[in-house]
């Protein structure tokens, strides 16, 4: 069978997008002369953006009216594809002309996690390779932000990034003492921290910002791409179960994240780069300074 448009049905959240990287990756692999279309919705544009293979991307915008999908459904009826796969579960794939339809409906899983989930989708295609590593696809604007960004710090061997924790969920990230605790203990171990997220965490940040010695920026409001641009020039990340550390996973560099309700085993990031503690009680406010500390002396210094 001769491919040559594939229509890949993505998912929303930042950490569901990352995790199914791995799928596109490996239809591209397969279909190495093929172009891709790609259906997204406004948190995960950005995202699928910089794919190299992509053709067209189509915004599912769930503000319309049916959540979006007649005015998606009369964009996409003028094409026909070869294959379309689809990694959600709304029966969308089977509106559209393709040749070939793979879906959540007739997945066969790799295994307990999600990434094995999402690509027990292509399950038929693909056999039993090993599953690739999840990627994300930057820019050179976003490269070239991230080093004016971390232009600022005279050492850059050492640099940390780190994420507090949206405040509107404190169970699922460290106490902020235990930030500024664990920041003290190695300040003489970081060159630089970088500080990431999103406006809910802008006064744990300050806070802690304001206790600790090492030399360091407030990035938090940035572009996702934009933050993953920064955390790949850093030697190790460190935040709660949330996108940015599967961001962190995806650029390759050294993760600690912190698992409150999610259970890891479904839902760490993918690869083995990545360390996760679990919290006593489903709160990582339970999760002390010196569980992380060890850690880091264990695996990064």
């Amino acid at each position: 069978m001769t491919v040559n448009k594939i229509l890949f049905i993505g998912l929303s959240n930042v950490g569901d997008v990352i995790m199914t990287t791995p799928v596109l990756k490996s239809l591209h692999t397969k279909f190495p002369s093929a172009s891709f279309d790609i259906v997204a919705d406004k948190r995960s544009m950005n995202l699928y953006g910089n794919y190299p293979f992509l053709n067209s991307l189509y915004l599912k915008d769930k503000n319309k009216p049916l959540r979006g999908v007649p005015a998606l459904l009369s964009e996409l009826w003028k094409n026909s594809y070869d294959i379309i796969v689809d990694v959600r579960s709304d029966g969308l794939a089977y509106l559209l002309r393709g040749k070939k339809r793979y879906t959540k409906f007739f997945a066969k899983s790799y295994g307990p996690h999600a990434v094995e989930e999402i690509m027990g989708v292509i399950h038929s295609l693909y056999g039993e390779q090993a599953i690739p590593d999840t990627e994300i696809w930057l820019s050179d604007a976003n490269r070239e932000y991230a080093s004016k960004q971390l232009s600022v710090f005279d050492n850059k061997e050492k640099l940390l990034s780190l994420s507090v924790g949206d405040s509107r969920k404190p169970e699922k990230t460290l106490a902020t003492e235990n930030f500024i605790k664990l920041l003290r203990t190695h300040k003489k171990d970081f060159s630089g921290v970088i500080f990431l997220g999103n406006e809910f965490e802008s006064e744990v940040t300050e806070r802690v910002c304001k206790e600790i010695e090492i030399p360091h920026i407030n990035t938090l409001g940035n572009s996702l791409l934009d933050a993953a641009a920064l955390i790949e020039k850093t030697c190790l990340y460190i935040g709660p179960d949330s996108g940015l550390g599967h961001i962190a996973s995806a650029v390759k560099t050294r993760t600690i994240s912190f698992f409150s309700v999610m259970s890891p085993e479904r839902f760490r990031p993918w690869g083995n780069k990545t360390t996760c503690i679990a919290a006593h009680n489903n709160d990582a406010r339970n999760i002390s300074a010196a569980e992380v500390s060890d850690i880091i002396n264990r695996d990064i210094l």
